[in-house]
């Protein structure tokens, strides 16, 4: 097998050793067999033929292949002599070390196994520094060693993604949270310990900065600081060539749009009777460039009605700051400001002193998304690619009715050029040629057209710029001379042209996600994600001259579907939208985008609504006077509870990421009707589901087809069929990709004590909601629930905050109960007014600078959950208003024993909710590295994991009953690559070798220990353990006795 360090062994002799051990066991396990007295050996004879190593069956399998769909961000490196090509194998856990030949024809010579979805590579001295994306840690790989072998395991924030080298300091990029800031061996270490998710202001976007040459012998090494800069997580890294400067590029940077809440609002629209005059904030504060005396200046955007005349809910919406006026701005240039409490300096690119690490300059307006950057050597200019999101324009489809449209025109592919020294940004279309208003006239240029470019590579002269491109399959060969310069870009004279400039580009199918230049050797070479393997181009004339399949845990049906999530060419007309382009990675832009349809009409909703009469108790036991009851006749729009409006107003976009056993997608569980069906039966079966989403690659992404109304039409054109297919493949992709591990709760799965208290409340018996006691006039139905009797908790069923139904919180719309696995990710907007039918905003006054726009709930617009959990549906009915408010508060809602208690329950919930359960336990992907001088710190760690590995666990996506993880050891021993699994009921460890006996865990630290050896204890997923520790391709023979 690749990667396995070969042996010289006797088989005949091992072959009669198996058969020993078999005879002198009873086919049990080599640890099961009692003592015997010693006999006088005798010679066996060998057999005219080698015997076969014995075969051991692995344990059942539980559950289908779990992706995570981790990015790549740095995964080629080479060694200074250009002898040796590294790549991290995402999908493999292990770093690929090639040698390079003379002609530049690169060969396999060793696999080595790193954490969880290693994305990053870079290089100092004789070590390989891996970043591993999902085990939150970096594998330090020595390659002077045969076999090279980690030594070392870092462990750092939440989700690593890239790492540079400067002034023999390591700098890695983290999101700002995990349970590694929390360990009191960093407590004097400058930006560790709380990540203050709570706290207004922060800077979320984090560098572990390491001192290369002392990493400290305490567990998982010692960060000289944690350096946050006022942005969300960062992804990717550049240094500049004297090595002053670190460049640090955010992810989700956002664009300056946010959403003004639903009930902050003036009623109605601005064509209605009701929103056709001002109307003031509820605590008529004004915001800085807002109306005098807290004015709006009317209801939502026209229009108020679809193209059938029926009326749409009155939602929130979307507004863009004017950096000329200083305004939050809607479609019509009309001033919200007083809506928003909040700025947004849209800080996208920072720079960082390699000697003191502070941020010495902030570059903005670089992109929505930034997805790498790279450092001109000769002019030392920065060079980002990046997308830029279109989310201020409205609705998808024709836009005939409402004249406006984001068909086909989603998020433009750039390159952003800055220069360091004057802090000029200057945003590079790279599809100028789209005529965005022919949305399918554009088939003929698309191969022009790039979407999604990613890792950047500079020429050593300075004169090109090499972007991987994964969504056209290309290599993007760019002059920075015309990327540089203005007149290239000013519409006079010769400008840059991509159908001038695409005749350099290098078709590289497979998916480019990483690129790495060797001009020595006039090559490129290339990762490619869809088929996983490197390839390598002639710089001369742009042909693959190899390719090579790596080794990877996906099975096939799971490659084959992901193409569909990046492929422009696929899913557009003109080759720049694709389900990616909003959907970055399978996850989410961390925006709220309006696509409502106005040339549709509304539908009708199918799914289950238990509790539709708790929405409906103000009618019934007050009358049609009461609040709640006269908030019905306008619910959905038109009154009716079990409609789909088509204009259903801003909508956060939702990761693609956790899918399974959560119903219908969509926050108002839109595609339970659809193309290929709906769910009157309320199967609430998620395949369907996903697949209806089949007409956003026309009505959204603009695809040059014409789809029938169903997929049971006769007569279907072939490219329909095809795409019928291609959604069948896309399921069977994305509907495997989970959620990572939750980074806030502790790693033996223990909640906070806040958290506890949340939990408590969260599934007791005092209800939140609805009445407190049931009515005779409801019949058999019960007028009130905990939060779990909407947000339903069952791991068995893989429920985890929905059961897939619907329900009416509140809200302008009916929307799905959502999951609550991933709201940690929404923290960093801070500042909202007062709103009507909630308790008074703690964050009513403006805020100052944040570094997100949209915060949580189905819009956005609601900036910390502790002020979601003010909602009058939660109100203590057994106290009145606070001081300060009245019944437009909301405070009279409730009467008796129901709603939040007190203010330690409010923020107990908060927290229970960002440390909520999930699939996988906390501890899933954690690791360590054991080696002759990191026992005594490592030892503790070790004893966690078994505990882990032996706890009992229900997870329906891991198949039901497991254990939190299971344990794995891999490693070095003797100079042999070795594999070790953990037996929890035993408590042993099972070797790759079939005849050798297990281990107990002081035994296996003592081999770890000797000299030159090194084992990595890791965390798995539970079920995967075996194959990775044991036997790679399940064929029986395991890793050790395969050759």
């Amino acid at each position: 097998m690749e990667g396995k360090v070969k042996r010289v062994k006797n088989k005949k002799f091992i072959g009669i050793l198996y058969l020993m051990f078999l005879a002198g066991c009873g086919g049990k396990e080599p640890g099961n067999a009692k003592t015997q007295a010693p006999e006088t050996p005798i010679a066996p004879v060998a057999p005219a033929e080698p015997v076969a190593p014995v075969k051991v069956t692995p344990p059942d399998t539980k559950s289908d292949y779990i992706g995570f769909e981790s990015a790549p961000v740095r995964p080629l490196a080479k060694t200074a002599n250009g002898k040796i090509l590294l790549m991290t194998n995402t999908s493999n856990n292990t770093l690929e070390i090639f040698s390079i030949g003379v002609d530049g024809q690169i060969s396999l010579s060793q696999t080595v196994h790193v954490g969880l979805e290693p994305v990053s590579v870079a290089l100092i001295n004789n070590e390989a520094w891996v970043v591993n994306h999902l085990s939150d840690s970096v594998s330090i790989v020595d390659l002077s060693l045969s076999p090279a072998r980690v030594v070392r395991t870092l462990l750092v924030g939440d989700e690593p993604r890239d790492i540079v080298f400067a002034k023999n300091k390591a700098f890695i990029t983290t999101a700002h949270r995990g349970q590694q800031r929390h360990n009191p061996a960093l407590k004097d270490v400058k930006g560790a310990g709380d990540a203050k998710l709570h706290t207004s202001g922060v800077g979320r976007a984090d560098i572990w900065v390491f001192d290369t040459e002392n990493l400290s012998q305490n567990l998982g090494g010692k960060p000289v600081q944690i350096v946050s800069m006022f942005g969300d997580t960062l992804r990717a890294l550049a240094v500049s060539q004297d090595k002053e400067t670190v460049y640090a590029a955010v992810l989700n940077s956002g664009n300056q749009t946010t959403a003004v809440h639903e009930a902050v609002m003036c009623p109605g629209f601005e064509d209605d009777e009701y929103g056709a005059v001002p109307c003031k904030v509820l605590d008529e504060i004004s915001s800085p460039k807002g109306l005098p005396n807290g004015d709006l200046p009317g209801g939502r955007t026209a229009p108020g009605i679809n193209i059938e005349g029926e009326y749409q809910p009155w939602t929130s919406m979307i507004v863009q700051y004017n950096r000329g006026s200083g305004q939050w701005q809607d479609t019509k240039g009309r001033n919200f400001s007083n809506g928003i409490r909040f700025h947004l300096p849209d800080h996208d690119v920072f720079a960082i002193n390699t000697d003191t690490h502070e941020v010495i300059s902030r570059f903005n307006h670089v992109g929505t998304t930034l997805f790498n950057i790279a450092v001109s050597p000769t002019t030392g200019e920065l060079f980002v690619s990046n997308t830029d999101a279109n989310n201020a324009t409205r609705f998808e489809g024709t836009g005939e009715f409402a004249g406006s449209t984001v068909q086909g025109e989603i998020a433009k592919s750039r390159i952003s050029v800055i220069n360091p020294l004057t802090g000029s940004v200057s945003p590079r279309h790279l599809n100028r040629h789209i005529d965005y208003g022919d949305l399918k006239g554009n088939g003929p240029i698309k191969k022009h057209s790039l979407s999604t470019p990613l890792q950047l590579e500079v020429s050593a002269d300075g004169k090109r710029l090499y972007s991987a491109v994964i969504g056209s399959n290309k290599v993007a060969v760019l002059d920075t001379n015309e990327l540089s310069r203005e007149d290239y870009w000013d519409h006079k004279g010769k400008e840059f042209d991509p159908k001038t400039a695409s005749e350099r580009y290098l078709s590289v199918q497979g998916g480019p996600v990483g690129i790495l230049l060797h001009e020595d050797q006039n090559s490129l070479y290339v990762f490619t994600r869809f088929d996983n393997s490197v390839v390598r181009i002639s710089l001369e004339n742009g042909e693959e001259l190899q390719r090579i399949a790596l080794s990877t845990l996906e099975p096939k049906d799971y490659i084959a579907g992901r193409h569909m999530l990046y492929d422009a060419n696929r899913s557009s007309s003109n080759g720049e939208s694709s389900c990616a382009s909003c959907h970055i990675f399978g996850d989410t832009d961390h925006l709220s985008w309006n696509l409502g349809n106005p040339d549709a009409k509304n539908e009708k909703n199918p799914q289950p609504f238990p509790t539709q009469n708790l929405s409906e108790l103000g009618c019934l036991l007050v009358g049609p006077e009461e609040e709640s009851c006269q908030l019905l006749d306008i619910i959905n729009g038109n009154g009716d509870e079990r409609g789909f409006a088509s204009m259903k107003g801003p909508m956060a976009t939702q990761t693609l990421r956790g899918m399974q056993n959560h119903g219908h997608m969509h926050w108002r569980g839109d595609r339970s009707i659809g193309y290929f069906g709906d769910d009157v039966e309320q199967t609430l079966d998620e395949r369907t589901s996903f697949k209806n989403f089949i007409v956003a690659f026309e009505g959204l992404m603009g695809l040059d087809i014409s789809l029938p109304q169903t997929v049971e039409a006769d007569n279907k054109t072939p490219d329909v069929k095809l795409l019928e297919q291609d959604m069948d493949e896309f399921a069977d992709f994305m509907l495997r990709v989970a959620l990572p591990p939750n980074p806030i709760r502790n790693l033996d799965n223990s909640l906070s004590g806040s958290a506890q208290v949340g939990e408590q409340f969260f599934h007791g018996l005092r209800r939140s909601d609805g009445a407190a006691k049931d009515t005779p006039l409801n019949g058999d139905n019960v007028d009130g629930v905990n939060c779990a009797g909407c947000h339903g908790v069952d791991h068995a069923k893989g429920f985890y905050g929905t059961r897939g139904e619907i329900a009416h919180g509140g809200e302008i719309q009916i929307l799905k109960v959502p999951h609550l696995r991933n709201l940690y990710t929404r923290v960093g907007m801070f500042g909202l007014p007062d709103r009507q039918g909630f308790l008074p905003s703690h964050t009513k006054e403006h805020q100052g600078d944040q570094i997100r726009g949209f915060g949580f709930l189905h819009d956005g617009a609601t900036d910390q959950l502790l002020n979601f959990l003010k909602g009058g549906v939660f109100d203590n009915g057994e106290k009145g208003c606070p001081e300060g408010a009245d019944e437009r508060y909301g405070c009279h809602f409730n009467e008796g024993e129901i709603g939040i208690p007190n203010e330690s329950t409010r923020q107990g919930l908060v927290d229970y909710m960002m440390e909520f359960d999930n699939d996988l336990a906390p501890i899933v992907g954690q690791q360590i590295t054991l080696t002759e001088i990191t026992l005594e710190a490592v030892k503790p760690r070790v004893l966690l994991f078994e505990q882990r590995a032996s706890t009992p666990f229900v997870s329906k996506l891991l198949g039901g009953q497991v254990t939190e993880c299971d344990l794995i050891v891999l490693g070095v021993v003797d100079n042999e690559q070795r594999g070790y699994f953990f037996d929890h009921v035993d408590k042993n460890y099972r070797s790759d070798r079939a005849f050798e006996k297990r281990f107990t865990k002081e035994q296996l630290l003592a081999i770890g220990t000797r000299q030159g050896n090194s084992l990595t204890f890791t965390c798995a997923i539970p079920g995967k353990g075996w194959q990775a520790a044991l036997d790679r391709d399940l064929d029986g023979i395991l890793n050790g006795d395969d050759t």
